[in-house]
């Protein structure tokens, strides 16, 4: 749900202000109403830099991931400032260590060719009138004579190509058909020198980087905060409203209802007038979700796509179980599910508090998968169904019996699911639109529900009764009676009939289209299954047929292809488990929920550090 938001408008004496905005922030329940749509060059100047900090931050934290310990090291007297100056230089000395490292690689593949030489040689050479020149010629067209008469000799061949020098005096010209190469600057045994002295700076480089990493991240966040700290402050002041020729400053904020009541007692206490409003359907509210244990877990999941607009449902606590379900439908195997639950049983102690939340939906979304693995017979690529087990094998011949195979049935559900999430959405769409409107704006959806409810209803009735639908003619035109006069003349009472009429027919095209195919897109829940199966069972197949026959060595090669081809399987299908519901959730059913969202997220006014 979305936590119901009050409104603010404070009314201080200019003198007190500064003091006022210190004393709300130490509440930190206030969401400031920005007034300035533009920020001023110093606020962005500041942006910026938060946002710089922010990356060094996350290019030490990817470093200290990467290494592979982290012992225990003195920092060095550096504050978080002295940190981020220090990490920024070393990131442009490094750029530019890399850039010359670019440089004389390319100088070394071209001198490289020609040997190693003495530019002193070259150059007493050339104050006896002697001129040394390079060529290059196809390795087929070069002559061994040409050795012989012309004072020639062969560098290097490489790739089909001769590498040849000619020594000539100051003046004389060269008869034979060669291409010119120019001499290297330095003789390769010297840029081969710089090589190794920069890549040892880099190296050192490196070295400081992994440093900082184990000791200035922590003071690298602290000075993050306190930079954000004091934009906020500046920002609170730049949205501002000054009155009464500058004596006194207007500011409005939202507060959570159920956290009003700290800001009132501090505003009584400190005699500051304020004007306290319901919002109105004009108003940006922000946005701040409450949700329950198990629903707040897909929160995150929500903020991926738009938080719904103030007013509107919170459609997280029914997604939530959707998803939960489609996950565990696509990646269906019950080894990597039992995997995913004990990772986030083990894990969830020894992470970070924010992280925690993050776990609890990888045990639901485990159990999922193991729910479904067991259904759909597949554990590490293993299909039970084939394996004679029990209640496997039973099932199997019931299956056989019937003509069909889990594998059909599997693809049914993943229709079924879609037609119930579909149908699902759009019952919240009719009940967000009385919310919102009124029953009034509410009837074309309410329309539709009855023609799909009812035909469905009518089906199911010719289904077990045995009653033909030919014979429930009446109970079918009244239905489409019904809903007719809803969908079309009355889907907003708004409205002019005429104009709901033909907006009725535009609605009642995509309407038509829009649920086959979106029942369609469904089916991708089965392929994703299946898909994942195969992967499974390919690897297994690979690791029994390349273990080979030696008794110790066969199981070991055996236990590393299906360790590494399970890993492999596991991030590629859960990817895909992740991703495909996501998209089912904000295509699909937000559109059949008529989800507006646009929402923007409540961030209070506090302190940080």
């Amino acid at each position: 749900m979305i936590a119901p938001m009050t409104k603010y408008s404070f009314l201080v004496y200019h003198a007190d202000y500064l003091a006022f905005l210190e004393k709300l922030r130490g509440i930190g329940v206030a969401h400031l109403v920005e007034k300035q749509k533009e920020v001023s060059d110093a606020l962005y100047g500041q942006l910026e830099q938060i946002k710089k900090v922010n990356g060094a931050i996350r290019f030490l934290s990817t470093r200290l991931e990467n290494l592979p310990t982290s012992p225990t090291v003195l920092a060095a007297i550096m504050d978080g400032k002295e940190v981020f100056r220090e990490v920024e230089s070393l990131q442009q000395e490094l750029e530019s260590k890399q850039q010359q490292l670019s440089i004389l690689k390319k100088e070394i593949s071209y001198a490289a060719l020609w040997g190693d030489f003495s530019p002193e040689t070259i150059a007493k050479l050339r104050n006896n009138d002697v001129v040394v020149k390079l060529y290059s010629v196809s390795s087929r067209k070069l002559e061994e004579a040409w050795l012989q008469e012309y004072p020639l000799s062969l560098i290097s061949q490489q790739s089909g190509i001769s590498y040849l020098a000619m020594f000539l005096k100051e003046g004389d010209a060269n008869s034979l058909d060669l291409e010119e190469m120019r001499l290297p600057d330095r003789p390769v045994s010297e840029l081969y020198h710089y090589e190794t002295l920069l890549k040892k700076d880099v190296d050192a480089i490196n070295e400081r980087f992994d440093h900082l990493a184990q000791t200035g991240i922590e003071r690298l966040k602290h000075y993050h905060q306190a930079l954000t700290e004091d934009f906020q402050f500046k920002n609170a002041i730049h949205n501002t409203e000054t009155e009464a020729d500058g004596m006194v400053k207007f500011l409005e904020g939202w507060v959570p209802v159920e956290r009003k009541n700290e800001l009132i007692d501090f505003l009584d206490q400190s005699k500051i007038l304020y004007i306290e409003e319901r919002p109105t359907p004009e108003d940006k509210v922000p946005i701040l979700l409450k949700n329950k244990s198990f629903s707040k877990k897909f929160e995150p999941l929500i903020e991926f796509y738009s938080l719904p607009k103030y007013g509107e449902l919170d459609l997280t606590p029914f997604f939530a179980p959707f998803y939960m379900i489609f996950f565990g439908f696509c990646l269906g195997d019950a080894g990597y599910g039992a995997i995913m639950v004990l990772a986030a049983l083990l894990l969830k102690k020894k992470v970070a508090k924010e992280m925690r939340n993050m776990l609890g939906l990888v045990f639901y979304l485990g159990l999922s998968t193991i729910f479904f693995g067991i259904i759909g017979g597949t554990l590490f690529g293993i299909p039970l169904y084939e394996t004679g087990l029990p209640g496997y094998r039973s099932l199997a011949l019931q299956f056989e019996a019937r003509d069909t195979d889990i594998n059909q049935l599997l693809f049914y559900l993943a229709l079924v699911l879609g037609g119930v999430q579909i149908l699902f959405g759009m019952i919240l769409k009719a009940v967000n639109e009385v919310r919102q409107f009124g029953w009034g704006f509410a009837l074309g959806t309410i329309g539709w529900l009855i023609l799909l409810f009812g035909g469905l209803g009518l089906y199911g009735f010719s289904m077990i009764t045995g009653v033909p639908m030919a014979q429930m003619n009446i109970a079918l035109y009244i239905l489409l009676a019904i809903s007719g006069i809803l969908i079309l003349p009355l889907n907003n009472l708004g409205r002019n009939p005429l104009i709901n009429t033909g907006a009725g027919i535009w609605n009642t095209y995509n309407m038509v289209t829009g649920l086959l195919g979106d029942l369609l897109s469904y089916i991708r829940l089965f392929a994703l299954s299946i898909s994942s199966a195969i992967l499974g069972f390919v690897f297994n197949s690979i690791a029994l047929q390349m273990s080979g026959d030696i008794p110790v060595v066969s199981i070991i090669i055996m236990i590393i292809i299906l360790v590494i081809g399970h890993s492999i399987n596991l991030f590629m299908s859960g990817l895909g488990a992740f991703v495909h519901p996501l998209r089912l959730t904000f295509v699909e059913f937000y559109k059949n929920a008529g989800f507006t969202g646009g929402g923007k997220k409540y961030e209070p006014f506090k302190k940080l550090t």
